[in-house]
């Protein structure tokens, strides 16, 4: 096979930069990780552009070398692992989260839409691996339940039910959130 230019590889990989980096920055441990890891991944792909078979799916094809190189950064993140700042600063964010949240209310939209986003990325935290990264390619970046099982390698049927499994956790989250605030009344 010939050798592919680098203009065809940039212009495969512009449309998808910004999920590649949102994906990074969820499953990474921090957000300081994440353009390491993206970094690694397009060196990767660049380095194994000519086996990428022309015409077909570029962003699967990516997202399996960007899977790759998070779990190889996690491994090693986790063989060092000491208390991370990162989590420091939630367990701190989410202790005054209490407090904050009937000024929030009281404050007007704005500070409710940041808090509930806040929440959110807390409960997508408190999901499982294989959850979270099976609901946020399905969700977020619109891949195929086939497209799922063939990057993580796994059935397609154990990638559907990690997303079902995962919707209900967060909808189990969020409903929790609204009784909180009274915007949903506890059923009996």
């Amino acid at each position: 096979m010939a050798q592919r230019s680098a203009a065809e590889f940039l212009d495969l990989l512009e449309p998808i930069r910004d999920s590649v980096y949102r994906y990074a920055a969820r499953m990474a441990w921090g957000d300081s990780q994440a353009g390491d890891i993206v970094q690694e991944a397009v060196m990767t792909a660049w380095r194994e552009f000519d086996r990428y078979e022309a015409n077909t799916n570029f962003k699967a094809w990516m997202f399996r070398i960007l899977i790759n190189s998070i779990y190889r950064l996690n491994k090693r993140v986790a063989r060092h692992a000491g208390p991370q700042l990162d989590d420091v600063h939630q367990d701190l964010h989410v202790t005054m989260e209490r407090e904050e949240a009937w000024s929030a209310l009281l404050d007007g939209p704005e500070q409710l839409r940041e808090m509930l986003d806040d929440r959110l990325v807390a409960a997508l935290d408190r999901l499982g691996d294989d959850e979270r990264q099976c609901l946020l390619l399905r969700l977020l970046e619109g891949f195929s339940y086939k497209e799922i099982s063939a990057m993580l390698g796994m059935p397609m049927g154990t990638a559907m039910s990690h997303v079902h499994r995962a919707r209900l956790k967060l909808r189990e989250e969020l409903a929790s959130l609204a009784i909180e605030h009274g915007l949903l009344r506890e059923s009996a």
